[in-house]
């Protein structure tokens, strides 16, 4: 394996970073389907009873 200099690897890093987000941000279906994801996990849950009230939105971190 080469050897690769930190800021090279930074660099590289943060253009992958940005044309993945380009990417995500100009694709409909994938920006939909993360959308989607994120809604179904964890405290974005809604699956809410037909009576009940939505509960305070605390985040404990």
């Amino acid at each position: 394996m080469f050897s690769q200099s930190t800021p090279a690897q930074l660099i590289r890093m943060l253009a992958l970073l940005v044309i993945t987000l380009v990417a995500v941000h100009h694709c409909q279906p994938l920006l939909d389907a993360l959308a989607k994801h994120a809604t179904n996990g964890g405290c974005h849950q809604q699956n809410m009873m037909d009576d009940e009230q939505p509960m305070p939105h605390h985040h404990m971190h």
